[in-house]
């Protein structure tokens, strides 16, 4: 990915480096992230409060935006790709319509700001859509009309 698109996929060299370099390659292999020698790992229930699911969601709008900005594919194709594809009960589309446009947008520019990873910097597309006022249901207009 780093290959093909820049610093929009730079490789944590730091984190992802060492696990490969010792086979640990996640559940194929029994260890990654977290150690599958056991089954699937339990996640502790008390950290459920500190994962930041919108910027998981965020993330994704974002790569969702830029297939759409570089005509590679349409919002129904990747909603429906990514519902029978990863069981995700929404593609990214309709949750960033269903959340707002400028929200997401938003959060994106947030992550950027802090972190300064490409991988973050909103698509032209969304500024696009914000700046046209295009937000999503709330304005019948997003990346689907309503």
């Amino acid at each position: 990915m780093y290959e093909a698109y820049g610093d929009r996929f730079k490789p944590c060299p730091e984190v992802i480096e060492p696990l490969v370099r010792s086979g640990k390659l996640g559940q194929k292999t029994g260890a990654g992230f977290y150690d599958w020698s056991k089954g699937r790992p339990a996640i502790p229930f008390a950290l459920a409060g500190q994962y930041d699911v919108d910027r998981s969601w965020a993330a994704a709008v974002n790569e969702a935006a830029w297939l759409v900005y570089e005509d590679v594919a349409t919002p129904a194709d990747i909603d429906t790709g990514m519902k029978l594809g990863t069981g995700w009960p929404s593609g990214p589309c309709e949750y960033a319509d269903k959340k707002g446009i400028d929200v997401i947008y938003d959060k994106l520019k947030s992550l950027y700001d802090k972190y300064k990873m490409e991988f973050y910097k909103p698509c032209p597309l969304l500024e696009d859509y914000v700046k046209r006022g295009w937000l999503g249901k709330k304005t019948k207009r997003g990346f689907y009309t309503y």
